[in-house]
């Protein structure tokens, strides 16, 4: 069974979320999250259930998503470890953020 590791970055992403999301509610912002982060736990059984990223077919990088209610949570495998790598609104462009630091 695989351990599923979020990164430094992928968790200040989770914190931005959670920020905008609290400026509504702040209940609902923690609901949002911990139900966010339950959606990975099936990757600790099934690490290869998320499709390959799209944007990134063909790359060095081996990237994976699942996606939660409009958010990518963006993971790579890293031997028995599935790290979380980012988490971001569907409906930003991935297009060279590898480059950029964005992603990893």
């Amino acid at each position: 069974m695989a351990e599923v590791i979020w990164t430094e970055k992928a968790s200040a992403q989770l914190k931005l979320i959670f920020d905008y999301i609290a400026e509504d509610s702040a209940i609902y912002a923690e609901n949002f999250i911990k139900a966010l982060v339950l959606s990975t736990r099936k990757l600790e059984e099934f690490p290869q259930c998320g499709r390959i990223v799209p944007e990134f077919i063909g790359t060095s990088l081996a990237l994976r998503e699942v996606i939660y209610r409009g958010y990518r949570i963006i993971y790579q495998l890293e031997g028995a470890n599935v790290m979380i790598v980012s988490v971001m609104n569907g409906r930003q462009d991935l297009e060279g953020k590898a480059d950029s630091g964005f992603i990893l």
